[in-house]
């Protein structure tokens, strides 16, 4: 007989109350069932509850008749399943037992008002009625379904949360951190109940939340929930391999590893192994995600299976496959240096960081350096053949041209790859003849310009695609200002930063404040910066540079008179003083920047005030080259503290920001020191020295003209190109030499991006991407031969010129043996000729704006809206970049309107055909 249910006072109300819809002539009811002594109140009537333990016990307990009242009984009774003495049923209610209805009392358990269809005659439903598990929580509505019951009981039981099944990989996860399945398989077999509660749980399981869910129930009852979880891993690397052999012996293996499941395991495979359900059933901690891979690896190892991992995108086995991968391919390439060994770098850097534990097992600054050893692939491999000069200093322009527009990317990830460690040995050495190819690669550069720069002193510092240091106040400063429309400036003239180290300022200000490049150029300037390049004076001293830019002219004396007259010649500075006048604020220095943690009061006082100009001198990086070698700064990582509050004044004071340099510098990790350089009582530092009359520099020297500065006494001074030498020990970075990376100093014009919205009737002010090469975003493309400047000279004899030897790869193939692009879509056309859109793009680069036509060109031709990936492809850009691209092309926006939007949920990318229509006054 099964036990009779324990009735609660709120079911025994409930019943009472249906039992006296009708009138009885007693007020005494018997129910089957369980349950405590007590009282409740029913209609204003009080009844009592009483617990009977035989028929004895009822008898005794049933009131005289002469003694009943008004107050009601119930009697509970569960040694007698239906039918009582005749004289006792005569005196109840009825006649006779009631039975509380399974389905009401079941309802009363959760506190519902009806139920599922076919739960109340279940197996489940029995189980909670017999009080087999603790009473569950109230439901939310007014019908309990299977589903609620369900999670009910397995949470009472098993501790199973709710969450575990929303899906068969959850509760996977769930099932591999609780190893109480055997213990309540166990229960299960020594009770016919729960026998049969457990074979409803599994067609339930299999209805409701997958086949796949059933078998992992199963797995987890025999403790091989663990198990199945590192076996996982290897069913999906067996698909990725596709390998007849490989996918037997793994085949061969299950039975062992899954006593009784490995044939149903394999009909649920392809549930368990899909990308996402495997993602959800595997630990989301990175401790506990490496420990199970680790565990799947060594299984596999373990039968012999070690060379399956290797296609895995999970397994560690696949991440080291990938690393060799990426260091072959690096290393294929500098084997033939071709343009499509480059594109494989690329896709085998993307093949490996679309691995499932890279971002787990290698930090942020490795991942860097392998980027690096992509771009540096391609730099090599698409880096622009130099056209013949038309004169002999020319190429000191061309090539201070072109390290200004990439020379400090390509430093920066010549900086990234010395970092790479705890990689594979095949990409270390990888890394490392890369890095040396770009160092020789380079030397030639910097050899060729410090030689055509001596020319270009020579020559009088012909203006021509360079601007000399000392000519920006009256190139840049003043034009900038002196318009017709009011604007003011903050020169921070940042003591020693080179090119890479203003790459990585812009990096990090575009991301953390949101500054970057402005549109204005000067007048004539056509070059994919905003700006020409600037070139310090030799030698690339800071009393000389800075003193030469804040006087405006380049005075040999400034050697020897230190920095202090500085802010002297700023007020004399002649185009600078035609603009301020004479109550110019003086020029900020070191001591007068800070006042411990914030900006000193006078200096953010000039910059909140009306003077079209204040210059501030910033000393930290200057000060980080004086520190030890073996600490490696990267700016687009660490913060210049004094640069930070700048900004934040400049951004209350509505200033563009001018960010210059006097000079830059060569990292001193990369440089050996040399012999008997500065012996005898020889002047020098660690990239120069001074000559008597009849010396001659060394190879890796260059003499400068006698009308440069020289210490008394001494003839000429002699200063290094090869930026991987130095005359003396030195610290982490070392100035003074004639390399690119020390004479071709920065100068951006950046602001705030919500900064043009704040001027809306001055173009120059609006925001612009910062123009990174295409190989540093990973963007393969031809290799060009830049055309020669139309105000050169043209050399006096048509001989044919020699093949530069110092180029990786020759040029590639003219114009005319190009296949012929598609057509514009007529759109594009029309939007290309508009003069509002001319008026748009004014002062952004050409091939800046003709990569936003082409961008607008796919979406238009995809009907005005492509997913994100196919907009990717098409662009030839990667997934993440796509935010990017659609910023890049928010030049075309107006009036607070996108014309191009990345639609994040969707993960599309649409184009606002009506809008770009009507602003642009566009004639379809």
């Amino acid at each position: 007989m099964m036990e009779a249910p324990f009735l609660t006072v709120s079911e025994l109300r409930q019943e009472v109350e249906r039992i006296f819809r009708r009138d009885h002539r007693s007020r005494l009811v018997a129910l089957y069932g369980r349950g405590e002594a007590g009282e409740f109140e029913l209609g204003g009537d009080r009844w009592r509850v009483v617990p009977t333990r035989c028929e004895l016990d009822l008898r005794e307990r049933l009131p005289r008749p002469a003694d009943e009242a008004s107050d009601g009984s119930v009697f509970l009774i569960d040694w007698v399943p239906d039918v009582l003495p005749l004289d006792v049923a005569c005196r109840l209610a009825g006649g006779r037992l009631y039975h509380v209805a399974r389905d009401a009392r079941l309802a009363a358990l959760f506190g519902a008002r009806q139920l599922e269809q076919g739960l109340a005659g279940s197996a489940l439903a029995k189980l909670f009625l017999a009080g087999g598990v603790a009473p569950p929580r109230k439901v939310q509505g007014l019908q309990l379904t299977h589903r609620v019951a369900w999670m009910s009981l397995l949470e009472a039981r098993v501790r199973l949360p709710e969450t575990a099944l929303a899906s068969p990989a959850l509760l996977l996860a769930w099932a591999a951190s609780n190893d109480g399945g055997p213990a309540f398989a166990r229960q299960v077999e020594n009770d016919d109940l729960w026998r049969n509660v457990r074979r409803e749980l599994s067609e339930w399981l299999r209805a409701d939340v997958g086949e796949a869910a059933d078998v992992v129930w199963r797995a987890w009852e025999r403790g091989l929930a663990v198990r199945l979880l590192e076996v996982l891993p290897l069913l999906e690397a067996s698909g990725a391999a596709g390998d007849p052999f490989v996918a037997g012996q793994l085949a061969g293996q299950l039975a062992a590893w899954l006593p009784d499941l490995s044939a149903a395991v394999r009909g649920v495979e392809s549930v368990l192994v899909q990308r996402g359900s495997l993602d959800a059933a595997l630990p989301a901690d990175r401790a506990g995600l490496l420990v199970a891979l680790d565990r799947s690896q060594a299984l596999a190892e373990s039968a012999g299976l070690g060379s399956l991992t290797m296609a895995s995108r999970r397994l560690p086995g696949g991440h080291r496959a990938r690393e060799r991968d990426l260091g072959r391919a690096a290393q294929a390439f500098l084997d033939d240096p071709s343009h499509e060994r480059a594109a494989g770098v690329v896709a085998a850097l993307g093949a490996l960081e679309a691995h499932a534990l890279d971002t787990h097992v290698r930090p942020e600054d490795h991942r860097s350096a392998r980027r690096s050893v992509a771009r540096i692939a391609l730099w090599l491999a698409h880096r622009e053949a130099r056209a013949p000069s038309g004169t002999r200093w020319q190429p000191a322009v061309d090539l201070a041209r072109q390290y200004a527009e990439e020379g400090g990317y390509v430093e920066w990830a010549r900086q990234q790859l010395r970092g790479l460690r705890a990689a594979e040995e095949t990409l270390i050495s990888a890394a490392r003849k890369l890095e040396l190819e770009a160092a020789r690669v380079q030397s030639d550069d910097h050899r060729t310009f410090a030689e055509a720069y001596v020319r270009w002193l020579a020559s009088d510092k012909p203006g021509v695609g360079a601007t000399p240091i000392e000519n920006v106040g009256k190139q840049v400063i003043a034009p900038f200002l002196g318009g017709d429309r009011p604007r003011r400036l903050l020169v921070v003239l940042m003591d020693g930063m080179s090119h890479a180290a203003a790459a990585q300022l812009v990096t990090r200000l575009s991301i953390a404040r949101r500054w970057g490049p402005i549109a204005w150029r000067p007048d004539g300037w056509e070059g994919v910066l905003p700006l020409p390049p600037v070139l310090a004076v030799a030698p690339t001293l800071t009393e000389i540079s800075r003193g030469a830019f804040f006087a405006g002219k380049a005075d040999p004396r400034f050697g020897d008179e230190g920095t202090d007259k500085d802010p002297a010649r700023w007020k004399a500075h002649r185009a600078v003083a035609r603009l301020l006048g004479e109550d110019a604020p003086p020029l900020f220095v070191r001591r007068d920047i800070l006042s411990g943690h914030d900006l000193a009061t006078d200096l953010r006082d000039a910059i909140e005030g009306t003077c079209p100009a204040v210059a501030v001198v910033v000393n930290a990086i200057d000060e980080d080259l004086k520190g030890s070698v073996q600490v490696a700064i990267d700016y687009s990582l660490a913060p210049v503290l004094p640069l930070e509050a700048l900004l934040t004044a400049a951004e209350e004071g509505e200033r563009v920001v001018l960010l210059v340099a006097d000079h830059g510098h060569v990292l001193g990790d990369g440089t050996r020191p040399l012999e008997g350089r500065l012996g005898k009582g020889r002047p020098g530092g660690a990239r120069w020295r001074a000559l008597a009359a009849d010396e001659m520099p060394e190879p890796d020297e260059v003499a400068l003209p006698r009308t440069c500065w020289s210490p008394r006494g001494w003839d000429r001074v002699a200063v290094l190109w090869d930026p991987t030498v130095v005359n003396r020990a030195t610290s982490y970075g070392a100035h003074g030499g004639l390399s690119l990376a020390e004479a071709v100093a920065p100068a951006i014009l950046i602001a705030p991006d919500w900064l043009e919205r704040a001027a809306p009737n001055d173009p120059g002010l609006a925001a612009r991407p910062s123009p990174t090469p295409d190989w540093w975003e990973l963007r393969a493309r031809r290799a060009t031969v830049r055309p020669e400047p139309t105000s050169a000279a043209k050399p006096a004899s048509a001989a044919k010129p020699t093949p530069d030897q110092t180029v990786l790869f020759a040029p590639a193939p003219t114009e005319s043996a190009a296949p012929a692009a598609p057509a514009a879509p007529a759109l594009i056309v029309a939007l290309s000729r508009s003069s509002v859109f001319q008026n748009q793009v004014a002062g952004l680069p050409a091939a800046e704006a003709e990569r936003v036509l082409l961008w607008l060109s796919i979406l238009v031709e995809a009907g005005g809206s492509l997913p994100a990936g196919e907009f990717a492809a098409a662009a030839g850009v990667r997934g993440h970049q796509v935010g990017g691209v659609v910023a890049r092309m928010g030049v075309l926006n107006a009036d607070g309107f996108a014309m191009v939007e990345h639609d994040h949920v969707g993960r599309r990318v649409v184009l606002q055909r009506s809008r770009l229509v009507q602003h642009y006054g566009i004639k379809e």
